[in-house]
């Protein structure tokens, strides 16, 4: 089973020395870089970058087979980014030889629940690939965060460690039986939180070891050319330590950042035009935030509590309390799927908020596994396919729960979750994400890769 620990996807890295050396309570202002400015301020570092890289890469390249190292033919590369866009060595990271049938243990059910419910789960899953752990020059890359649209699904990655460094996916989805990794972009000295994907471009949040920006947290933004990633990309530096997450809607980017000191971190409010600051709402613990309708919605953890924004004025409307998530520093997220909120709540489960009510309605408690640390079977990710609730629970492993009704169609009502099973793998599989749709599930085993399983 893949180490999965809960602060892994989100942990603190120690920053650069030249912004430990800033004094905590002085102002340091959001650095933004053009496309241009950035060339030319990083111009040297660049160089240096590769050449060292290059360097790393002929040196090593005279190794014995029994001493392998990473090999990269670069399609695209600026010394910090390094993209890859060839369908047939893309081919090769993906592993089509397990299509076997993905059933639900019901015996992992808590039996309260399972009794609550009384039947069997009535949903069919079959594994269709996995997508290999990127590797860089001997280090194995997480999956961080999967987002679906349309076509189409976007995978970020990091590393665990004090090593800065992450990957960008992009995959075909159109045939869900038959899934393909198109592009493939490697960030050297920065990690990758999440990402997400809006009008022919991804947007990241991350943290970088460039001392350019006054803290490690930026955002960055990549021009997609025919579906797949490219050099052309902006960054923009944002308060605390790490960008946790990134949602871009209505002409805004909405960002949130982690603790990186006092009054940092919190909400970002960015123009998607120019990435110029609009305003921010500095607060500890930011974790995750989703934008449905003319509301934004915030998760502030330690312990969660749900903050709401005016999508036009920017202006606060409410904070709720939730419950969980007190675990500092771990992987947590809300999905809002019409008047309701999923909240993946760590050590707290899964909570079902209703804004209509203004009260949580439902959850599921946090799955407990004999012989794991309750600490590592925290629930980091959640998501909706009509009836069915699928949950990354760390060691734990993917579990599924069903609702009474359709939960993107249905408003108001309690969906009555009740948990049905973990699914079942040919080995075993910690989890520390999952995204769906209606014929796809993509879930992120930490090091072990990502699984990639239809639903039909």
């Amino acid at each position: 089973m893949c180490a999965l620990f809960s602060t892994s996807l989100l942990e603190h890295k120690p920053p650069p020395q030249e912004v430990l050396n800033f004094s905590e309570h002085s102002f340091l202002p959001i650095v933004c870089l053009t496309s241009s400015q950035e060339e030319h301020m990083n111009m040297f570092n660049r160089y240096l970058s590769a050449a060292v890289a290059l360097v790393l890469f002929f040196s090593l390249s005279g190794c014995s087979k029994d001493n392998p190292v990473d090999s990269h033919t670069l399609d695209l590369t600026d010394g910090r980014i390094i993209i890859d866009n060839d369908d047939g060595r893309l081919n090769g990271e993906m592993d089509y030889s397990d299509t076997s049938e993905v059933t639900v243990d019901t015996t992992t059910a808590p039996s309260p629940m399972l009794a609550k419910r009384g039947q069997t789960a009535a949903i069919k899953l079959k594994l269709r690939a996995t997508r290999n752990p990127p590797t860089y020059l001997g280090q194995t890359l997480q999956a961080t965060h999967v987002v679906l649209d349309g076509n189409y699904a976007y995978v970020s990655y990091n590393t665990q460690g004090n090593t800065y460094l992450g990957a960008a996916d992009v995959f075909d989805i159109s045939t869900p039986n038959n899934p393909k990794l198109i592009s493939t972009a490697t960030f050297v000295g920065t990690d990758v939180s999440a990402i997400f994907y809006s009008s022919g471009k991804v947007f990241l949040a991350e943290a970088t070891e460039d001392t350019l920006f006054s803290y490690p947290a930026v955002i960055e933004e990549i021009t997609l050319v025919a579906n797949k990633l490219s050099l052309t990309t902006r960054r923009k530096g944002v308060s605390s330590y790490v960008a946790t997450d990134i949602k871009v809607s209505g002409g805004k980017g909405w960002v949130t950042s982690g603790s990186g000191g006092p009054a940092t971190g919190g909400l970002t409010i960015l123009d998607a035009t120019d990435l110029n600051l609009i305003t921010e709402d500095l607060f500890l613990d930011a974790r995750s935030v989703d934008v449905s309708g003319g509301t934004v919605t915030v998760m502030q953890g330690t312990g969660a509590t749900l903050r709401t924004y005016d999508a036009s004025t920017n202006g606060l409307l409410n904070s709720y309390f939730v419950g969980g998530a007190d675990i500092p520093d771990s992987k947590s997220m809300v999905k809002v799927v019409l008047d309701r909120a999923f909240v993946a709540a760590g050590d707290g489960g899964v909570r079902v908020f209703s804004f209509t009510s203004g009260t949580v309605i439902d959850s599921l408690a946090r799955v407990t596994v004999t012989g794991i640390d309750p600490d590592l079977t925290v629930t980091n990710a959640v998501s909706v396919s009509k009836d069915f609730l699928f949950a990354a629970n760390g060691e734990a492993g993917v579990y599924v729960a069903q609702g009474d009704f359709d939960m993107e169609a249905v408003p108001a009502s309690d969906p009555n979750l009740s948990y049905l099973g973990s699914l079942n793998f040919s080995t075993a599989q910690s989890a520390n994400f999952v995204a769906s749709n209606d014929n796809i599930l993509f879930i992120a085993t930490g090091t072990g890769g990502l699984k990639i399983v239809e639903i039909q």
